[in-house]
């Protein structure tokens, strides 16, 4: 058994280096993020599509179902949010090495391992591979997409890259419709090189929009009021226009996880700034280093998309650029490589490994102490949300109920009742609807907030409450007298 493993080493080193990288990525989220990380929001709105415990959160128009497909095999089966998160770091590793995966028959060697280390680094792909959150997958699906197009258009390309590329495309259309568009469009306009046309690759990428699509379109007419209203309210949800959101998205660098108004991220961090702007270049000498479609390819697919989240989306989120960034490491990776493979002489090879082994250590402490930053507040703002729902539960809230006020769709969750979350509270005296429609319904109400004084002006001839060691802040519940 151990001879037969050694040939295997000895005969395919690369894809046994790409596990290795994998198996280290899923461990690094382990360790650096864990598993008890409670669910945030968005992540919450996800999962109780597909938990059948609880009731189901409100599903805005811009949101897609492919992440709740993603998680449903676990929801189904456990409300464990420990559970859920072991799951996904192991399906995480497993899509990292199988995306990159499909790079090694288009370039064997260190290329793709590198590629896929530079990616994992990202203190973005770490916290975000076990999150229940779409934009790591459309990563994920991208990189192998690409990778499967370029075998498909090389000589001798057979129906499983045909199928792969399909598949990849309906995958990202189903975690994230409009970006299915961003990631095809350059593809289709590589097919028009003479040498590239291939109509069963042109069919694929057809095939991949219109199944991945599908589920958004039905559910548009079934609950929206068509494929219009619902790609308006998506627009309105999503501040879509025309818009330069680059700062933002510099200002995002550091760990905000959302840079959206009224709220602020701060200036922009310079050891941020700079190795944001080594992207460009390192991404240059690649390009330059490579000379070949392989690397030029994902780095027009990486700026297809980004343009929209930089110049169509009025805010910035870091994980919007998750797909752009897995691309980019491809062309830089090559100029790594590349520049360790032509160096000549033994002190400019030394040189040369020193300044890329240099570079590399920076960006992982850059990377490490922002994952650092980014998760330990988290944990203790979502522990807080837990503490809150036993504070409730404690006041004998129970099921039918609904929670309606601040954090409140994370801590309805943790009780089984519905949610509804207010970021800014009414300021006019009448019960909002969703509080008379839930009474209506026979439901228990209960509002929760943290640190204000009287939140809302219906909430004066309610019933407060103060919320014993539920942190970080003073949460008060509010009762019907």
């Amino acid at each position: 058994m151990g001879s037969r493993a050694s040939r295997w080493l000895r005969a395919d080193p690369w894809r046994a280096l790409l596990m290795l990288v994998a198996a280290c990525y899923g461990i690094a989220q382990l360790i650096a993020v864990g598993p008890g990380m409670g669910l945030g929001w968005d992540e919450t709105v996800y999962v109780s599509q597909v938990d059948p415990r609880v009731p189901a959160a409100e599903f805005i128009a811009p949101r897609a179902r492919g992440i709740t497909l993603i998680v449903a095999p676990v929801t189904l089966v456990t409300s464990s949010t420990e559970v859920l998160r072991v799951y996904l770091c192991l399906l995480s590793a497993l899509a990292l090495y199988g995306s990159f995966g499909t790079w090694l028959r288009l370039r064997p060697g260190a290329v793709v391992p590198v590629a896929a280390l530079l990616f994992g680094s990202l203190w973005l792909a770490l916290f975000y591979g076990n999150e229940v959150m779409p934009n790591l997958w459309v990563a994920f699906g991208a990189v192998a997409a690409v990778g499967f197009f370029l075998r498909c258009v090389r000589p001798g390309g057979g129906r499983g890259c045909v199928a792969g590329l399909a598949v990849c495309v309906a995958a990202v259309a189903l975690l994230r419709p409009p970006d299915s568009v961003w990631l095809v469009l350059p593809l289709a306009l590589a097919l028009a090189r003479p040498r590239w046309w291939r109509p069963r690759v042109a069919l694929a990428l057809v095939a991949g929009l219109v199944v991945g699509w599908a589920d958004w379109i039905i559910e548009a007419y079934v609950r929206f009021g068509g494929l219009l209203a619902r790609w308006h309210a998506a627009e309105a949800a999503n501040e879509t226009g025309l818009h330069f959101s680059l700062y933002d998205h510099a200002q995002a660098l550091n760990g905000p996880l959302l840079c959206r108004p009224p709220g602020g991220c701060g200036p922009a961090e310079p050891s941020w700034v700079l190795w944001w702007s080594a992207i460009p270049a390192l991404v240059l000498l690649g390009l330059y280093a490579a000379r070949r479609a392989e690397s030029l390819l994902p780095a027009v697919v990486a700026v297809s998309l980004a343009a929209p989240y930089l110049f169509l989306v009025g805010y910035a989120a870091p994980r919007f650029l998750l797909p752009t960034y897995a691309l980019l490491t491809f062309p830089i990776a090559y100029g790594a490589v590349g520049l360790l493979e032509r160096a000549r002489g033994r002190a400019p090879k030394w040189a040369v490994a020193f300044l890329v082994t240099a570079g590399f250590l920076a960006h992982l402490t850059l990377q490490g102490g922002t994952l650092d930053e980014v998760v330990t507040p988290r944990l203790a703002k979502r522990e807080g949300d837990a503490r809150a729902a036993r504070a409730l539960e404690g006041l004998g809230v129970r099921p039918p109920c609904l929670v309606y006020g601040e954090q409140a769709v994370k801590i309805a969750y943790r009780m089984g009742c519905a949610g509804h979350t207010v970021l800014t509270w009414p300021e006019q005296s009448d019960v909002p609807a969703a509080v008379r429609d839930a009474e209506a319904a026979g439901k228990q109400v209960i509002a929760v907030d943290r640190g204000r004084p009287v939140p809302a002006p219906f909430l004066l001839t309610w019933d407060r409450r103060h919320l014993q060691n539920v942190q970080p802040g003073r949460w008060f519940a509010y009762t019907p007298r």
